[in-house]
């Protein structure tokens, strides 16, 4: 069937290494998917300040945008989706599941509505890598002063232990709350109704798609359930092998080739860059 939702990831597929990405071929490409009445999904963990931020320039009426891990949909600056924590999720988080001994000496960042609040004390390098992905971030004597409408909870980790404690973190949830691999030592804790897969597929039914009409990249343990789901599910050529091995595809280039960009134009444009 005709591909008419294209969905791609950003950190390490649709966005180069430094945070940047071919704007005028975006441009190109997002004007030609228009033409043809197809939808661009730019989905990530990151907050939609720093998205829209990223894409101020290009807010076509066929680009979506899925931050949080899919806790919040915007299209044309508009909230179209709002999938926020509860207050009680977020106070039963930070005063009885932040207790746990596995979670107990974490970095914790919530990342609400308003900007993102973290524990003073944090080390400094956390901080100041934290804040590239987190606008307004700020630092309060204790989460339970926050009263911020909040979207998602990371949790900083080293990378080869994230798997593990996503693992451990939804046997302790039981279902009632999401824990999702972001990827770079990063968890992103969300509604149990929310991430990546949820965003699409709710996209999906509002444009009465199936998955036979969609296209997905990704690098990121995060992104596999979206690459199992989308009929073109395709890895990026610099994703780890356990992730390609589960894609429809690989692409034929990387992100720093702006593989995701290269790909659209030549399997769904039939045309090359300008």
């Amino acid at each position: 069937m005709t591909i008419k939702l294209i969905a791609t990831d950003l950190n390490g597929s649709l966005l180069h290494n430094d945070q940047s990405y071919n704007r005028p071929l975006f441009k190109q490409v997002l004007r030609q998917l228009q033409a043809r009445g197809v939808t661009l999904v730019l989905a990530s963990g990151n907050e939609y300040a720093h998205l829209r931020e990223l894409f101020a320039d290009a807010l076509a009426d066929n680009l979506v945008l899925v931050a949080e891990n899919g806790a919040s949909i915007y299209q044309q600056d508009q909230l179209i989706f709002d999938g926020s924590l509860s207050p009680a999720a977020v106070t039963q988080f930070v005063t009885v599941d932040r207790q746990q001994d596995f979670l107990r000496h974490a970095y914790v960042i919530l990342t609400g509505a308003q900007g993102s609040y973290t524990e003073s004390g944090a080390p400094q390098q956390l901080l100041d890598a934290a804040s590239a992905y987190y606008d307004n971030l700020q630092q309060v004597t204790s989460l339970r002063t926050v009263t911020d409408k909040i979207k998602k909870i990371s949790i900083s980790t080293l990378p080869d232990q994230a798997a593990q404690l996503v693992e451990q973190l939804n046997t302790y949830f039981d279902g009632r709350l999401h824990a999702h691999d972001s990827g770079y030592g990063v968890i992103d804790v969300v509604a149990a109704n929310v991430g990546k897969l949820p965003a699409i597929q709710w996209l999906a039914q509002r444009l009465g798609l199936s998955a036979a009409n969609i296209m997905a990249f990704g690098d990121g343990a995060n992104d596999v359930p979206l690459l199992q789901y989308a009929a073109q599910g395709l890895a990026m050529q610099n994703a780890d092998p356990q992730i390609q091995a589960v894609a429809t595809g690989v692409t034929q280039w990387d992100n720093e080739q702006d593989g995701v960009l290269q790909t659209i134009l030549t399997q769904v444009l039939g045309s090359s860059a300008d």
